[in-house]
């Protein structure tokens, strides 16, 4: 008797385990979702007896499956970056993608060390930022970063194209647990407008959160429609069974019933604002919520008023000495052989570039 053919999630749940294990290299190194996808596939094709495998598929279906429901806590999984993290003042900008964020978020963070005495030395939000914006989708920056909005704000931003993904719900939690205070989301007037911020900072397949964010809502309502006179899009008409799902997820995530009577058959996009338009709404909203900039404690303000004094003294001592520093500097004898030391410096540590070999063989550091 002839046996039932396998399912292609058979299959995959089967293979999975083994293919994640080889495209990491029995889990030594991180891989993407792709490289999972391109181990795991032959043996899928070739046990189903299908001709083909669609890649999204796999990544955005069965990878997620399997891992929900085996335990694959030490899995190291890249998932591509979908928006970006900018920080007010610094301008450090951090793709939202896993190990972009984890990066960030590291235990030894490679946060731009301050350029002078002008920048107080802290990482990430702590004295610098409270307030997150988070834009529903990109290509807004520039337009913010004309208007020195995030500067005057102290206010970080956050962009995804679309829903919110992984990477940025996990740098939401943990800028909740560093001191971040609220999340502004701005969006369109639409029914993924509304899913996008209803959604932002609940639980999703891939990621449980911590911490209960505060997501403040400052997206395009009906009433700053009518109010600027902003055009408007049609979208296709729906039957009504399927309509009433999509009204019981718009009342869900908290639009009026004249919202709901107009998103079934208009949209309006953030877009339909000019430049200064867009600006003016985001302060007003801002500012209706109390944003203001951000002035630390009077500790944190003295630390930094001595680092300015010791900055200026220092100058001035070094600009009294500055002839004989030169004289030292030529006159004091390099180590013999130094490209020798180097090469052999290498040898050791070859992950590093020549300029850091020659610091660290004139200054090595303290054995402790």
């Amino acid at each position: 008797m002839r046996s039932e053919r396998v399912t292609i999630r058979e299959v995959a749940f089967d293979v999975m385990d083994d293919a994640y294990a080889r495209a990491s290299g029995s889990q030594r190194l991180p891989v993407k979702p792709r490289q999972i996808m391109y181990v795991a596939r032959p043996e899928i094709l070739e046990r189903t007896g299908n001709a083909s495998l669609d890649d999204a598929y796999f990544t955005q279906s069965l990878l997620i499956d399997y891992m929900e429901e085996y335990d694959c806590s030490s899995w190291d999984i890249i998932w591509d970056a979908r928006g970006h993290f900018l920080e007010p003042h610094t301008g450090r900008e951090v793709a939202l993608g896993t190990l972009e964020v984890r990066q960030y978020l590291g235990p030894r963070p490679s946060f731009d060390p301050p350029k002078t005495s002008l920048t107080f030395p802290t990482a990430g939000p702590e004295n610098r930022y409270r307030n997150i914006l988070f834009v529903e989708k990109e290509g807004f920056h520039p337009i913010l970063q004309a208007a020195r909005l995030q500067d005057r704000f102290d206010i970080g931003l956050m962009s995804t194209k679309g829903m919110s993904v992984t990477a940025a719900r996990m740098l939401i939690d943990a800028l909740t647990d560093l001191g971040v205070e609220r999340f502004f989301v701005l969006n369109d007037l639409d029914i993924s407008g509304f899913s996008i911020r209803g959604t932002l900072g609940t639980d999703s397949r891939r990621y449980v959160y911590r911490n209960k964010p505060s997501i403040i809502d400052i997206g395009l309502r009906l009433d700053d429609v009518l109010q600027m006179s902003l055009q408007s899009e049609p979208i296709p008409y729906e039957h009504d069974a399927m309509w009433r799902k999509r009204a019981a997820t718009l009342r869900r995530h908290g639009a009026a019933p004249d919202e709901i009577d107009f998103l079934r058959r208009s949209r309006v996009e953030l877009n339909a604002m000019t430049s200064p338009q867009l600006i003016a709404f985001i302060e007003t909203k801002l500012s209706e919520h109390g944003v203001k900039k951000l002035i630390p404690d009077d500790k944190i303000i003295a630390q930094q008023a001595r680092r300015v004094i010791k900055e200026r003294l220092t100058q001035e001592a070094l600009a009294k000495i500055a002839d004989e520093l030169s004289k030292q500097t030529q006159t004091t004898p390099l180590p013999k052989n130094l490209r020798k030391l180097v090469e052999h410096f290498f040898e050791r540590h070859p992950e590093l570039p020549w300029d850091a070999a020659i610091l660290l063989i004139l200054n090595p550091p303290e054995k402790e």
